[in-house]
């Protein structure tokens, strides 16, 4: 998800910054935008969505 011009897995919740050259990809899931950073992408292709918190689940988690 992306708050404040900042991106965060749904899944592993890093947020990204100057420092770390994270990599992220929007995806949907349940209709809603999501943002995988690609060290997540493997657990959602090779299992399923049910590892993909949603945005309201990560603003909780992160709060």
């Amino acid at each position: 998800m992306e708050i404040e011009n900042k991106q965060y897995c749904n899944v592993c919740l890093i947020e990204s910054n100057e420092q770390t050259k994270t990599v992220y990809l929007k995806a949907i899931c349940q209709g809603e935008e999501v943002h995988i950073c690609t060290a997540c992408i493997p657990q959602v292709i090779h299992g399923s969505g049910e590892v993909v918190n949603t945005n309201a689940e990560v603003t909780a988690k992160i709060g």
